[in-house]
Parts: C-alpha cells; structure tokens; sequence
C-alpha cells in the first residue's frame, strides 16, 4: 500500500465477513492506527466507518494533519475490528511516497 506524503490517504477494510458462517459484518466497531515498523504507534484509534450497502467494507481517513509521514519510510496500518461476536485484525505494510513519486 501507498501512504502519500502531504495528503489525507483512505485506509479500507473490503468484505470483512464471520469466521463462522462468512456472511458479511455490516456492524462492527474498527478503528485503526498507524504504526513505525519498529512497532511504535504514531497515530491512535481513527475510527472506520461502514460503507452503506457496501457487503462488510469500512473506510476512515489518516488525516495529513495527523502525523508528518517521510518519504521512503515503512509504516504498518492496524486494523481492529469487533462486533456480533467477531473479533479481528489486520496488519497492512505501506511505504511513503510523495504522490508524484518524487522519492
């Protein structure tokens, strides 16, 4: 995944479903957070909406305003998910990058 540099990036769950019967979660309470490779967390619970009509997918927005992110630099995006007697997460590499790939 790309996180460009100076601009708000859209970090998405799509077709998050239930391990028990894999129907789609439309439901739950996800947030994520942004992290340095090392593990060190940057940015704190950004809560995720459900997309209306969307089969189980949630957005939310990692504001640029929110963390300086370096060009060329690894991040991990942590996605927590829970609901309906669902628990899950998600772990997504990104790489930062100026959106003209200047870096």
């Amino acid at each position: 995944m790309i996180l460009y540099v100076g601009e708000d990036n859209l970090i998405e769950w799509d077709a998050m479903t239930t391990a028990t019967d894999g129907n789609y979660l439309n439901s739950a309470t996800v947030t994520f957070t942004l992290n340095a490779r090392d593990g060190t967390e940057l940015v704190s619970s950004v809560a995720m909406s459900y997309v209306s009509a969307s089969d189980g997918k949630y957005q939310g927005i990692l504001q640029a305003s929110s963390y300086t992110l370096v060009p060329g630099t690894e991040y991990e995006i942590r996605i927590t998910a829970a609901g309906s007697g669902y628990n899950g997460h998600r772990r997504i590499r990104a790489r930062a990058r100026y959106h003209r790939n200047r870096d």
